[in-house]
């Protein structure tokens, strides 16, 4: 099942090159068109989205090392606060923000007026988030 899901983002990550997410100066442009304002904190750790030209908290996402040295078992999570949805995963770990930010407009999680899609929302957490790993019966 890891393997599958390395395997769809890797799939995925080939078909984000019609988009090209760049982050400057607190913008987020999509192919040259602003759509995005954010901010970092905790030394880059930490990337807020916002709607464009306000404080409107789209997501966040946070780097999670898990408070150890090993980047093995480090991970991302995407936050959604107004949808109280989190979703973490070890196959974002090596990856940037920039491809995190194509990935949810490519499963159509968000779009660039910063509307987010619920149902789009749910399948995505169960395509990527890991967090049901954790809860595996043990009969």
């Amino acid at each position: 099942m890891k393997y599958l899901c390395c395997l769809l983002v890797l799939i995925t990550s080939a078909t984000l090159t019609a988009q090209k997410i760049k982050l400057k100066k607190e913008v987020v442009y999509i192919d040259e068109l602003p759509v995005f304002s954010y901010g970092k904190k905790a030394m880059g750790n930490e990337l807020y989205v916002y709607k464009l030209n306000t404080k409107e908290e789209l997501l966040n996402m946070v780097v999670d090392n898990n408070n150890t040295e090993s980047k093995v078992d480090d991970s991302k999570r995407i936050v959604f606060a107004k949808q109280n949805t989190t979703i973490q995963s070890r196959n974002f770990r090596g990856r940037d923000y920039e491809f995190l930010i194509g990935l949810l407009l490519e499963e159509h999680v968000i779009d660039p007026k910063g509307e987010i899609n619920l149902n789009s929302l749910v399948r995505f957490k169960s395509k990527f988030d890991d967090g049901n790993i954790n809860h595996i019966n043990r009969n």
